[in-house]
This record gives C-alpha cells, structure tokens and sequence, in this order.
C-alpha cells in the first residue's frame, strides 16, 4: 500500500483504524487528549485544502528536513512538539469527540478526491508538491493514530 492520502487504499486505511478511536483512548505520548488530538488533525487537514498559493521559498534546512521525514524516516518521532493551533486550544472545551471524529473521516475522504494542485507551504518542509502533501498527511495522521493505540 502507498503511504500517501491521495490513495483511496491509504486513506481507507486511515478511516479503517480512526473508527477504532473512542472517547477513553490515552495517548502514549504527548500532552493532547483524544478529542484535540482529532480538532488538530482536522484543522491541519482544512488548511490542505485552501487554496492559497505559498509566497515563501523553502529553506535548505526545510528542504533537507522534508528529505529525510518524507522519505527515509518510516514514521514521524514519538514526542515530537509541532504547531497545534494555539489559538484554537481554547475551542477545544467544547469540541465533542463523535462530531470530531466524523469530522476527521469526511476530510480524510476528501484526499483521494482531490484533483486541484495543494500549493500551501509546509511549516516544517516549506513548499512541497501535492505529491509530498499527500505523504506528509498520511504520515501525520499514522502518528497521531498511533499515539492513541490504534
């Protein structure tokens, strides 16, 4: 199976294991309960999909980054600190875990579904093609996955 979400086999299995998430599931990393874990996952999600073409060129340190997560590392570090929307950590009180969930999986069927070019910069790999967005999606979502047992 190709590890990237623009294949329907990859986000299938994605929304396979994502069903598996209840309310109780404790992470094994990290300081994210279940609920956030699925409202920042959705919010990285919605920005793929806007259609805003990146203004920034990408580092060396970006591109060589995005070299080594993208391809060489089989999964994303356990533990490691990324941006999870701070601004939004105070929605997530009222966020409830089934609407999040469902939420999750309908973007997630969007990928395969997607036809447009993304063209947002990466915050860690800078400006990547849809190709690579379609990796780095699939493997942030395996890693939250992950962190929560399923």
């Amino acid at each position: 199976m190709k590890r990237n979400l623009l294949y329907q086999e990859a986000a299938d299995s994605i929304i396979e294991r994502a069903r598996k998430l209840q309310p109780g599931n404790k992470a094994g990393w990290g300081k994210m309960n279940v609920t956030e874990m699925l409202l920042h996952a959705n919010l990285c999600n919605e920005e793929i999909f806007q259609p805003v073409a990146s203004q920034r060129s990408t580092t060396l340190k970006q591109y060589l980054l995005r070299i080594i997560a993208l391809y060489l590392a089989p999964y994303f570090k356990k533990g490691i600190r990324g941006d999870i929307q701070k601004e939004t950590i105070g929605k997530i009180a009222t966020s409830k875990f089934e609407e999040q969930k469902e939420k999750f999986i309908v973007l997630i069927k969007k990928f395969p579904e997607y036809k447009q070019p993304i063209r947002l910069s990466h915050i860690a790999f800078g400006n990547i093609s849809t190709r690579e967005w379609g990796i780095a999606a699939y493997k942030h979502m395996d890693h939250h996955l992950r962190q929560f047992g399923v």
